[in-house]
């Protein structure tokens, strides 16, 4: 008697068992990759932030080919009221001042009269050829992020110091003691929505003033 060839294939169970498994490393790749994704947007987050406050640090302490920096400046003033968040240098060899100022206002890009972060906090720039500070509606204020990459948070400011005898101590007129350094503080996130859980970045140096007194 003749047998006959018996073609076999996958039974139904075979089939279920290869489906499952292919499902399983389908949702882990997805998984992995998300997970990917998602650590290489923080690592980015995190240098865009850390790259413009440090912008903005060299911008204060070197200037730019119209501006002098900090390190040079011939004088320093501030307003009084609000010495935390102003801070004006003198450039005697183009008699001229550059004022910088914390001030919330980057959606409208104009500067608020508020003397305080904000959820719209940023650095603003102004040149002139008084020692006048500028009307934060002049025209004369502008944006060191042009684009609106970060705001700045609480604790984002200047502080100044005079010398005495005992070391550097914190000053707040500048009217009435010479400050002979500068502390800046910059406490950034980013304005991206899909990362405001992230915690503040923070860049701060302290600047002796080459051209007013020595240590």
């Amino acid at each position: 008697m003749e047998k006959k060839d018996i073609e076999k294939g996958f039974t139904l169970l075979e089939i279920l068992v290869a489906l499952a498994l292919l499902v399983i490393v389908v949702g882990l790749s997805a998984f992995l990759y998300t997970r990917a994704a998602k650590l290489r947007k923080l690592i980015t987050y995190q240098n865009e932030v850390q790259n413009t406050l440090n912008a903005m640090i060299t911008e204060i302490t070197y200037g730019s080919r119209d501006t002098i920096g900090l390190q040079f400046a011939h004088a320093i003033k501030n307003n009084p009221q609000y010495p935390f968040y102003e801070l004006g240098l003198y450039d005697r060899t183009k008699n001229e001042y550059i004022f910088y100022l914390i001030s919330p206002g980057m959606t409208a890009e104009i500067p608020s009269n508020l003397p305080t972060t904000d959820t719209d906090t940023t650095l603003w720039q102004a040149k002139t050829t008084t020692s006048v500070t500028p009307l934060r509606d002049s025209g004369a204020w502008k944006l060191i992020d042009p684009r609106k990459s970060i705001a700045l948070e609480s604790g984002t400011g200047f502080t100044y110091y005079t010398l005495t005898k005992n070391g550097l101590k914190q000053i707040d007129n500048l009217q009435i003691e010479t400050p002979v350094a500068v502390k800046i503080t910059l406490k950034g996130k980013t304005t991206d929505p899909a990362l405001k859980s992230r915690p503040v970045t923070t860049a701060t140096i302290l600047i002796r003033l080459k051209n007013i007194l020595p240590f």
